[in-house]
C-alpha cells in the first residue's frame, strides 16, 4: 500500500470519529458544553497531539519562513472557523448524520481550488472521475439536508 493512502485512511477514520466526540461534548442532549468551552478543550487536545508528534518525530524539514508561517496560520484559522461553525451547528440541534455530509461538500471546494489555484491539472479521464465524484458528494449533502 502506498504510504499516503494509509495516512489518508487513518485521517478518514479520525475525522469520521471526532464529530461524535464533538456532538457528545457540545450537544444539549449530552454534556451540553458551550462552543466556547468545547473549542478550548479541542484546542488543548490538538496541542497535546502536535506536541507529542513534534517530540516523537525525528523529521525536521525546512525551517520557518515568513511565507510558510503566514500560510500555516491561515491553515489553522480556516480549519478552526470550520470547527467553530460545526460546534455552533451541533449546539443548535444539528444531527451528525446530516451535518457531516453537508460540511463534507468541502470536497468540491478543495477540488476546484486544487485545480485552479494550485494548478493540479490531471489528464482528462481522471479529471472526469474527480469532478463526477465531487458532484456526487455535493448531491449527497443536498439529499441529507432536506
Amino acid at each position: 500500500m502506498r504510504l499516503w493512502l494509509g495516512y489518508s485512511l487513518l485521517a478518514m477514520f479520525a475525522w469520521g470519529s471526532y464529530v461524535i466526540a464533538a456532538k457528545v461534548t457540545t450537544s444539549p442532549k449530552f454534556f451540553g458544553l458551550s462552543p466556547k468551552i468545547s473549542s478550548m478543550l479541542m484546542f488543548a487536545g490538538i496541542g497535546l497531539t502536535f506536541i507529542f508528534y513534534w517530540l516523537m518525530s525525528g523529521k525536521q524539514g525546512k525551517g520557518l519562513t515568513a511565507g510558510g508561517t503566514v500560510a500555516g496560520i491561515i491553515t489553522g484559522v480556516l480549519w478552526s472557523l470550520g470547527m467553530l461553525f460545526s460546534f455552533l451547528s451541533i449546539e443548535t440541534g444539528a444531527d451528525v448524520s446530516r451535518l457531516v455530509p453537508i460540511y463534507n461538500c468541502n470536497t468540491l471546494v478543495a477540488v476546484l481550488l486544487g485545480i485552479f489555484v494550485l494548478r493540479e491539472v490531471v489528464e482528462a479521464p481522471q479529471m472526469f472521475r474527480i469532478l463526477l465524484g465531487s458532484v456526487l458528494i455535493v448531491a449527497g449533502g443536498i439529499l441529507v439536508s432536506r
